[in-house]
């Protein structure tokens, strides 16, 4: 049995969480590769280490002195040292981060300092080796990830350490330049070493107790998913769910390694288990799996007279989106018109451009814009199987005098988009949690 831990930055904010960490760890043997995020926020009104260190480069950047700012950063790390009596000399590694702040330092290698820095206390902590990320986590120049190199790379150090500290969120490229990933990113650090390892499971500590049906900003003690594929995941985190970085799904996915996320200030709390399938599965009163959204799209309709009968018309408008780079979120049609979603702040400042462009490569008789619009995708692996649900969805809107722009649902069933103004956005959850999941939860 291999467990691949992974611990956020509220896990390591404090010597009171680094010895949190090190109860769990140390509680099962088979926790022996442990990768770990910047320590984070000790409480709301604290920075979190890698936001100082994205500062502090803003401020180089503009001449400004940054002193105060690596200061907060020293002291994070040396109280941490203190409070748990370590003997690593953190000391010289901050001392040397500090000559090293000047117009030339790179930003990759200034903002992965974070996790460097907490692994190596961490690693001492737990009497686990520390391994630098650089020396394990490899990318391609595209991006992509080099698999083989990494587990060439693993088989060797393992073969020495069998228990490692990992940083999460950098690797390196072939010619060893530090790369950082997008925010969360240790997520997949800890992803990609799960694939590697081929892990029984990936443990995602963080400082919630899995993920929630419902923001719980909009409805009062939502319920927690016990189990919830990859593809429902993808769907919940695209429209806003945020308890695990999207991109860690696809390492582990395709050898259907387990998920579980777990709570660091909770530890027998069962989490949520994602898995690729759920085989032979009763809904057993699990209607929907969770509801998420976004707010501030657009809707671009395009209306022309006998569009049915023309082709390209369609293609004409996306090649304009195309030319800009926007992204399409979504395109419903009917017979003589369609509508383009996108989200508002990527449209807003080449509107008048793309509307020119339409009107020139479509000739429609009519083309307007609706601006203000939420998204809202009720998820469930379930919709398949069970009928009446869109059905219920709609007559529960309808009830509620929600009226709704967007109306989007794919082949394979999984989820229903419903696109409703912004002033809406809050009811309209609220209305369809109520509906789905009645007193199990309690809406605000």
């Amino acid at each position: 049995m291999i467990k691949i831990v992974k611990f956020g930055g509220s896990s390591v904010a404090s010597s009171q969480q680094f010895q949190k960490v090190k109860d769990i760890v140390l509680a099962d043997d088979s926790r022996r590769f442990v990768v770990v995020s910047a320590s984070g926020k000790v409480n709301k009104d604290d920075n979190k280490i890698t936001d100082l260190l994205y500062l502090c480069h803003a401020h180089i950047k503009y001449n400004i002195s940054c002193d105060h700012i690596f200061n907060m950063i020293e002291e994070r790390f040396l109280t941490i040292k203190k409070e748990l009596n370590l003997s690593y000399d953190i000391q010289k590694d901050l001392d040397l981060l500090r000559s090293q702040l000047d117009k030339n330092i790179d930003l990759d290698y200034l903002v992965s300092r974070g996790e460097y820095l907490t692994a190596l206390l961490l690693a001492e902590h737990l009497g686990y080796e520390f391994v630098d990320a650089k020396d394990l986590i490899f990318f391609n120049y595209d991006g992509s990830i080099d698999y083989k190199k990494i587990k060439e790379a693993f088989d060797k150090i393992v073969n020495d350490y069998p228990r490692l500290v990992i940083p999460g969120f950098y690797g390196s490229l072939p010619d060893g330049t530090l790369r950082i990933m997008s925010r969360g990113g240790g997520d997949v650090s800890g992803s990609i070493m799960a694939n590697v390892v081929d892990a029984n499971v990936y443990e995602n500590w963080t400082d919630v107790s899995g993920i929630l049906k419902a923001d719980p900003r909009i409805v009062k003690k939502p319920k927690q998913i016990e189990v919830i594929t990859y593809s429902e995941l993808r769907e919940l985190s695209y429209m806003g769910a945020s308890v695990l970085h999207e991109e860690a799904i696809f390492p582990v996915k395709h050898k259907n390694i387990p998920i579980h996320i777990l709570n660091t200030n909770d530890p027998t709390s069962a989490g949520t288990i994602i898995v690729d399938t759920v085989e032979d599965e009763e809904a057993n009163g699990n209607e929907i799996t969770g509801i998420a959204g976004k707010k501030d799209f657009s809707i671009i309709t395009v209306k022309k007279s006998h569009m049915s009968n023309e082709v390209g018309t369609i293609k004409n408008a996306l090649d304009v989106l195309e030319k800009y780079s926007v992204s399409i979120e979504h395109l419903p049609t009917g017979v003589d018109s369609f509508s383009i979603v996108v989200e508002s702040e990527a449209i807003k400042p080449i509107l008048y451009d793309v509307l020119l462009q339409i009107k020139e490569k479509c000739k429609p008789n009519e083309l307007t814009v609706i601006d203000n619009i939420s998204l809202i995708a009720t998820v469930s692996r379930f919709m398949k199987s069970k009928t009446g649900m869109s059905g219920r969805l709609f007559t529960t809107l309808g009830r509620e005098n929600i009226n709704i722009s967007v109306i989007s649902q794919t082949s394979d069933e999984m989820n229903i988009i419903v696109g409703v103004h912004n002033d809406d956005y809050e009811r309209t959850i609220k209305a369809i949690y109520d509906e789905f999941e009645g007193n199990k939860g309690e809406s605000k």
